[in-house]
């Protein structure tokens, strides 16, 4: 059938290798999970990447990464003062016949500005492209404990990237001090940089547009409320976007549409758990957000969605379920079509099982195998996912675990047996007045912006975010009984 066979599968999936065993030329099967122009996801299944983020994912580093990028900046990370002590003293000789006395003056200033406990201080936007990712310095390049730290956080900054698609970033639109403008001049690079393709990922479009939106509202506050909130909106962008991403992956929402957000409720990080709660019901752990049984085959999934991706010759972009789906909804299945779908999965099943059956570390009792045969294709798509999943090798839950490392910096909770979503105040303060845009807003109003963003709150946290916002004298009441209630917050 034009447009879908079994050729790419077969391509990217089955390479010709060495038995180790018998030193024979033989199939085997590529354990792949991403192989389109557009990645999936921003994880690896390489063992050095289970816990990928330690605590903070060195969110400023990883911003500045992302502008880099973003803007294709010509300048390096800085890591010490002494790194830019040597080009500070020419530059400011050289470009602006500055005496030596200034020289020394402006270098103590700029050390004293731009340092804080060893840690790059950004007083201005462009300063994040100086902002390096943490532990890419000399002092921990023969550091084994951090190379799996080091491996996560470019991979974020390319996802930031590709949330960002389309999007002009505009960095140096404010307007400048003079100490700024001298530092920007000096620390340029004459030749310009060489930047290496990036991998590009699979983003839902409500997504994109939404950050569109957002970044533009950010970019047009004042200088250090842009410079403050920039690394906390890039990681809320990239937790939303991979949960979205997830959710649509799971077989309990194949029928719901991907033009808008899928519900999932929040809490406040200082309330508590407790089994009644719809933070906990309807929150992470419902069965069709990330249940254990559906995070456990994360990667079962995303191999089977490769597969039926790679299947389609002649789509450039990646596609979910929904519009596979969708796309079957509308072809014939003709005795080519039967061919190509039986082919694929004789060929995954029996090359998959041979990989299992020959690890050591995978011993143990094979499913019973199933039959290859289909009738449609809604059918192929169902056998297809059930063999990812039931040969799916038994360390393949990393993917998961990089997941949790990820939301846990900010978004993700476990509390003792429940597993929940939580904003803590910072979160819930920027979220706010990123919602809002300055508008002052009926608190109903409120939520139902929040939902566009796939987050809702019990009757509960709605009442704990209005005694905070009262706490904070950001609650306007226009009667007594508190049924008018009216918020608006300035960053």
């Amino acid at each position: 059938m034009k447009g879908f066979s079994k050729t790419n599968f077969l391509k990217e999936y089955i390479k010709l290798k060495i038995d180790k065993k018998d030193g024979i030329l033989k199939d085997k099967l590529e354990d792949n999970f991403q192989t389109g122009k557009k990645k999936l996801l921003p994880f690896t299944l390489n063992p050095v990447s289970g816990s990928i983020y330690d605590g903070t994912c060195g969110l400023n580093g990883v911003a500045g990464e992302f502008l880099r990028l973003k803007t294709l900046s010509n300048v390096d990370p800085i890591y010490s003062p002494q790194d830019t002590e040597k080009t500070l003293r020419e530059k400011l000789e050289d470009n602006f016949k500055m005496p030596a006395d200034d020289i020394k003056r402006f270098i103590k200033v700029f050390n004293d500005v731009m340092f804080e406990n060893e840690t790059l201080n950004v007083i201005d936007l462009p300063f994040f492209a100086y902002v390096p990712m943490k532990y890419f310095d000399k002092a921990h390049e023969k550091d084994t404990r951090v190379k799996k730290y080091k491996s996560g956080q470019p991979k974020i900054a390319d996802y930031y990237v590709s949330i960002a698609d389309g999007v002009d970033i505009d960095i140096d639109a404010k307007e400048k001090d003079l100490f700024c403008t001298i530092v920007n001049e000096c620390l340029q690079k004459e030749s310009i940089h060489s930047f290496e393709e990036k991998d590009k990922y699979f983003v839902l479009p409500f997504v994109k547009k939404q950050f569109a939106e957002d970044i533009k509202w950010l970019l047009k506050q004042n200088n250090n409320v842009t410079v403050k909130y920039l690394p906390l909106m890039l990681y809320f962008y990239a937790s939303y976007s991979i949960m979205q991403t997830l959710m649509f992956m799971n077989d309990k929402n194949w029928e719901r549409t991907t033009d808008k957000p899928i519900a999932i409720t929040f809490m406040l990080s200082w309330e508590r758990a407790s089994e009644g709660q719809p933070a906990v019901k309807k929150g992470w752990s419902a069965n069709d957000h990330f249940p254990d049984k559906f995070l456990n085959k994360m990667s079962a999934y995303a191999q089977a969605l490769d597969i039926l991706n790679c299947m389609f010759e002649d789509e450039d972009e990646l596609m979910t379920f929904q519009e596979i789906l969708a796309r079957f909804d509308e072809m014939d299945f003709d005795e080519e079509a039967k061919i190509d779908c039986e082919t694929v999965l004789e060929r995954y099943q029996t090359l998959k099982r041979k990989i299992l059956d020959d690890r050591h570390t995978e011993k143990g009792t094979l499913p019973e195998e199933i039959p290859t045969n289909v009738e449609d294709y809604k059918g192929f798509v169902d056998k297809l996912l059930r063999l990812c999943k039931e040969l799916q090798s038994k360390d393949y839950p990393r993917m998961k675990v990089a997941l949790y490392s990820l939301v846990g910096i900010k978004l993700y909770e476990k509390r003792r047996e429940h597993s929940v979503l939580t904003l803590d105040e910072e979160m819930l303060l920027f979220l706010v007045a990123m919602v809002t845009k300055g508008e002052r807003i009926r608190m109903e109003d409120l939520y139902k912006r929040f939902q566009k963003y796939g987050i809702e709150f019990s009757f509960q946290t709605k009442n704990a975010i209005s005694d905070y916002l009262m706490k904070l004298n950001l609650l306007e009441r226009k009667s007594d009984s508190g049924e008018a209630q009216y918020v608006r917050i300035i960053l």
